[in-house]
This record gives C-alpha cells, structure tokens and sequence, in this order.
C-alpha cells in the first residue's frame, strides 16, 4: 500500500546524497554511498516518523546518515538499518489511515495528526518537486502563520526531532528527506506560542561593547544563559519530582510567568539585518560552545559525571543550524529559526532543573581520553600514544562510537568532532561571549568561561565515550542521564 501511495513521487524527487555531509570523514565509498541512499529511500516510503503511539521517534535515517558522514562502511550501514527497522511502525498505521488526502487547501486541519504522516509526506514532496525545497520550507514553515498552523512552533518540538531531519535533508540537499521531515514537522504538536512573540518585546538592538569577542548585534548566547541563571522568576519548579515525564515538565516550566520571561531574555538574541555568512557561522558556533557546556559541564565536582539525554539533543540538533540558515534566504526567517531555536534550548534547560554550567569542570576532564584496553607501540615507533602530549584522541574515539548501538551517541560525537575541527585552536577565554559586555572591567559571563578553551569538545566527547561505553573494547552500552539533574534532590539517590 505504501509503494501505491508514495514511490511515484518519490521516484521523482531526488532520494540522493547530493552534497558532502559536513564532516565528510574518509572511510566514505560509492558503495557505501548508493546502500545509504537506497537504505533511506526505504525508510523515508516504508517507515512512519514514530515507532510507538506515545511519540517516540524513528531514528533510523539519523544513525544511517551521522554513521556514513563517518565513513561506516556499507555492510555496518545494512547492520544498523536491519537493527532499528524490527522496531518501526509501517508508513500507513491503520487501514481507514489510506483515505487521508492532504491537499492545499485542506492541510491545516490535518495538522497534529499522526495517522496523516503517508499523506503529509506526499504533499511535501509533491510540493518540493514543483517549487523546489526553499521556497517550500519558506512557505510553509514561516509563511503560513496567518492561518493558524503554528509550523515554527511544530518545527522545534518533539526534543527538536522535526528541526533535525529537516537539517539531515538540508546538509546532504535530500529532497525525500526534506519532505519527511516537514511531515514529521506537521503531525507534531507545536511548542506553546507563547515562546516565540518575540516581536512584542524589545530588547536590546545596539552592538554590544565589551572585553574579547561579541556578536554583531544583540546579547551572547552565554549573556543570554547568564540572564537565565540570574531571573528568578525562571527558578526551578518545587518540589522535584523524580518520577515526572517530560511533557509536564516542559509545561510547568512554561507557568508563573516564565514564558514570558523567556521570551523577554531570548528577544535580545538577535541577527543583524545584513548578516552574511560570517555572522552566521558565529552564531552557530554559539551554540555549539552553549550546548556542548550544557551537556558535559553540568554535573557536580566530585560526583561521577551525568549526561542528560534531553541537553544531549542540543548538541546533536545544533549541527543542522547552519544547514538550514544556508537553505533559507531571507533574513527575518533566519532570525526567526535562531531565537525560536534559542527559547526552546532555554525551555530545555529549565525542564531539567535549570542546571548550572561550570566550565572549570569541564576542563577538569581529560582532553587525551583513550580507549580502556590499548597495545604499546614497537620501538620503531615515532613517539608513544600511551603518553598524553603524544596522543591524539579522535581517531579512536570515531573507530569505536561507529559501533555503538544508540545513534544519539553517534550524532553526539559528530557534532563534537565537527566543532573540534572549527573551533578546537580557540584560547582561552577565546569563545563569544566569555566575557560580560558593556563592562568597563573584565568580568566572566559564568565562572571559568576566561580559562575555557578549544579543549573542551574533545574533553566533552571523552566524557560521552567514557560514560556510553567504548564498545569495541568490550565495554557494554551505557545509558543516558534522566534524572533531572539541575534539581540538588536529583543527586540523592546517590551515583
């Protein structure tokens, strides 16, 4: 039923990887190529975007893609396709699901149903083949607010899983990928509105002045974080509750007054009206210093780190940032997808407990971390990898998180590879905004961030393989944090 809904235009959008994925890492094949590209037709024509009624998410183009750009080769490629496929949902859920037709002028009352998702994809790509992707994502996405569709809202939902495929799409210019990812963006429930009126705040407009490097215009991502920490309207939620889901933590984190207070922080997060490439990039890279601190430097001195599964989707989701800003060409929808994307980083922060960074942590943790189990070299070696200022660490790391079962682990340490490869010679107190603006003395935006350096992806990413398990080295798979660890009671229970 499927192949009589979609493979006509399916057939007829582009199902190829027609661009380099950002890393591009050697180990990539023409064979490996063509089995990634048919193993994501399959699943973008066979697979539904979740695999329970709860909402879960399909990952599987996510681990097929993050693994190739890795240079998998293509027989690892078919292990993770047949690993994850026993587990999905058909496209289709139910039979009286073949009667929805989503066409122009009735896709907005389709609109958070799931059972529509064949349907929505195959509107998408039809609209993709006639007008390209652009100019789709563009009127769909951003110009459809006036009917009441709520698109940005839905775009940046779900843990930013639509926002990501869209990216995925984007980075390796994927039209079938792009359509499942709109679709995927339309049968989701929007984020509360109330998180993206930026427009009804005024916030600061001027260029910052201050010690080391600013943005263009508006405040620094880690200003903005530092504004966060400081409000006391957006205090943690009392009493935690350890058994809470994710769904009512996001909603109380949105009461007393606090999504208006987000909005009125993130409002100063801003994009100049002429931002070129340049600017972009800054931005982008932000983020990544942001979502990385968030995710690795947030445990607590002399406790065994945690890493939360929920700030571990900021990492992962920040790598499509630039993809998507490239796809897009006017400004104010730029601007848009940046703050929309900034309040919901916030939003996920307080649903955690609003931990607090600590860079100096972070940069406590090793930079050279290695394998459990390594052989020493022959003595014709130049050098010794078992001693720290001979070593370098990503190869290794890569040779092994290829094989970790979870694909958020391999997504987490791609994007942390990709900002040690742009950002990794940055010095200390080097990142944007690591120091406070419009000071006439030098202040840090959060403790340590003068002392923080390039360092701390590979640090991060040693954090990740040490605590997921490196499991080519007989280590067994280790889980993600869901404690909520921003709340102190979140630690009693012990490491």
């Amino acid at each position: 039923m499927t192949t009589t809904l979609l493979s006509g235009v399916m057939s007829r959008l582009s199902y190829t990887l027609g661009r380099k994925g950002q890393l591009n890492y050697p180990g990539i094949t023409f064979a490996s190529k063509k089995c990634a590209e048919s193993l994501l037709l399959k699943d973008a024509e066979t697979h539904h975007c979740f695999f329970r009624t709860a909402g879960l998410h399909n990952h599987l183009s996510h681990h097929i893609l993050a693994a190739y750009d890795l240079g998998a080769p293509a027989g690892l490629l078919q292990k993770i396709y047949h690993d994850e496929a026993r587990i999905q949902r058909p496209i289709i859920w139910e039979e009286k699901d073949k009667a929805i037709l989503v066409t122009e002028d009735n896709w907005v009352q389709h609109l958070g149903n799931p059972s529509a998702y064949a349907s929505f994809v195959k509107f998408f790509a039809e609209q993709i083949e006639a007008f390209g992707s652009t100019a789709t994502l563009e009127r769909f996405v951003f110009d459809s607010e006036k009917s009441g569709a709520h698109m940005p809202a839905r775009l940046m939902s779900g843990a930013l899983h639509p926002l990501i495929i869209v990216g995925y799409g984007a980075e390796f210019a994927n039209d079938t990928i792009i359509a499942t990812g709109l679709a995927q963006t339309a049968v989701h429930n929007p984020v509360d509105s109330r998180l993206f009126k930026f427009q009804d705040i005024k916030g600061a407009t001027s260029t910052p002045k201050g010690t080391g490097r600013q943005p263009v215009k508006g405040l620094s991502l880690l200003e903005i974080l530092r504004q966060v920490y400081d409000s006391d309207i957006l205090r943690p939620v009392l009493p935690y509750d350890p058994d809470a889901l994710i769904n009512a933590r996001l909603k109380a984190a949105l009461n007393g007054g606090r999504a208006e207070e987000i909005v009125r922080i993130c409002s100063q997060y801003q994009l100049s009206e002429t931002a070129g490439e340049d600017e972009l990039k800054a931005k982008v890279e932000e983020v990544m210093w942001v979502a990385t601190l968030l995710m690795a430097g947030t445990g607590k001195e002399g406790r065994k780190p945690r890493l939360d599964f929920f700030l571990m989707h900021i990492v992962t989701s920040s790598l499509f940032l630039l993809p998507i800003l490239n796809t897009l060409k006017k400004t104010v929808h730029r601007a848009d997808i940046l703050r929309s994307y900034i309040a919901v980083l916030v939003l996920l922060l307080l649903s955690r407990g609003r931990p607090r960074i600590n860079p100096e942590l972070l940069m406590s943790y090793t930079d050279t971390p290695r394998p459990p189990i390594r052989a020493a070299p022959s003595k014709s070696a130049l050098g010794n990898p078992q001693v720290d200022e001979d070593y370098t660490p990503w190869p290794a790391m890569v040779e092994d998180v290829l094989y970790a079962p979870d694909s958020h682990v391999v997504k987490t340490l791609r994007t942390l590879l990709f900002a040690a490869q742009h950002y990794g010679d940055t010095p200390p107190g080097g990142a944007i905004g690591a120091f406070r603006p419009g000071e006439e003395e030098v202040i840090e935006t959060h403790n340590g961030t003068s002392k923080m350096d390039g360092t701390i992806f590979s640090r991060a990413a040693g954090l990740v393989m040490d605590s997921m398990g490196w499991v080519t080295h007989g280590q067994p798979a280790g889980e993600w944090d869901r404690s909520a660890l921003g709340w102190d009671a979140a630690w009693d229970s012990g490491d």
